[in-house]
C-alpha cells in the first residue's frame, strides 16, 4: 500500500468514527411529567381534578367531588356532593306524602243510603296530617267513586316520618254537612319510603286508598 493510500484510509475511518457520535437530541429530553399546560387547574378545568391522574371531572359525583381546579375527593358515608357548593355536605332528608288515589263503596254503608241526595257520587277530599310538620292542605274536591288528586301534600323530616305514624281524614262534602268515610293512622316504614308508595284496603265505605311517598334532599 502506498503511502497516498494509508492517509486515504486513515481519513476515511476518521468520518466514520464522526458519524457514530452521540444520538441527536434536538426532539427534546424525555420526561414523565405533563407540559404545563395539560396540568389540571382552574384555569383549565370547570370540575374537580383527579388526585392520582390528574385529569379533569366535569361532572362531580359524590366519589370525586370539589370546588372547580382543585382535587378531587370522596364523600364520607351519610355525605353527598353538593350541586352548587362543590362540596361534601350532610344533606336534610324530607319526605313529601301526596294523596294518590281512593276507591269509594257505592253507598253509604252507615245506612245503606246514596253519598249525595241525587244518587250522583260523593265529592271525595282528603287531609293528610304528618308528624312536627306544618298543616297539609286539604286535596282538591273530585266527585267520583273513584277519585285522583294532585293536591293535599304534607312534608316532613323523613326522621320525623319513621318516628310517628301520619293520620288521614276521607270525607264526602255537602251542601249542609259533611259526611266521613274514614279516618286512620299509619306508622310509615323504610320499606313504605324505598318502595314510593303505600296502598290501604279496607271493607268499609274506604276500599282503597294510596299515598305517593317522595323523599328529596333539602338545603
Amino acid at each position: 500500500m502506498t503511502f497516498n493510500n494509508r492517509i486515504l484510509l486513515g481519513l476515511t475511518s476518521i468520518l466514520l468514527l464522526a458519524g457514530c457520535g452521540p444520538e441527536d437530541s434536538s426532539s427534546g429530553p424525555i420526561t414523565e411529567n405533563p407540559p404545563l399546560e395539560e396540568i389540571c387547574t382552574a384555569a383549565n378545568c370547570a370540575g374537580c381534578c383527579d388526585p392520582t391522574t390528574n385529569q379533569c371531572v366535569e361532572v362531580r359525583t359524590n366519589d370525586a367531588c370539589g370546588v372547580t381546579g382543585t382535587k378531587c375527593s370522596k364523600c364520607a358515608t351519610g355525605t353527598i356532593c353538593h350541586p352548587s357548593q362543590q362540596q361534601c355536605y350532610t344533606p336534610t332528608i324530607r319526605t313529601k306524602i301526596q294523596p294518590l288515589r281512593a276507591t269509594i263503596a257505592p253507598q253509604d254503608p252507615a245506612d245503606n243510603s246514596d253519598w249525595d241526595v241525587d244518587g250522583s257520587p260523593p265529592d271525595v277530599v282528603v287531609k293528610l296530617s304528618c308528624p312536627n310538620a306544618q298543616p297539609a292542605p286539604p286535596s282538591e274536591e273530585v266527585e267520583s267513586f273513584t277519585p285522583t288528586w294532585t293536591q293535599g301534600a304534607c312534608d316532613v323530616l323523613s326522621t320525623d316520618l319513621l318516628s310517628a305514624p301520619i293520620q288521614f281524614t276521607v270525607i264526602d262534602v255537602d251542601t249542609l254537612f259533611d259526611d266521613p268515610i274514614a279516618s286512620a293512622q299509619y306508622q310509615m316504614t323504610r320499606a313504605d319510603i324505598d318502595r314510593g308508595v303505600v296502598e290501604f284496603a279496607s271493607s268499609g265505605a274506604l276500599l282503597s286508598l294510596a299515598l305517593q311517598i317522595t323523599t328529596y334532599y333539602a338545603e
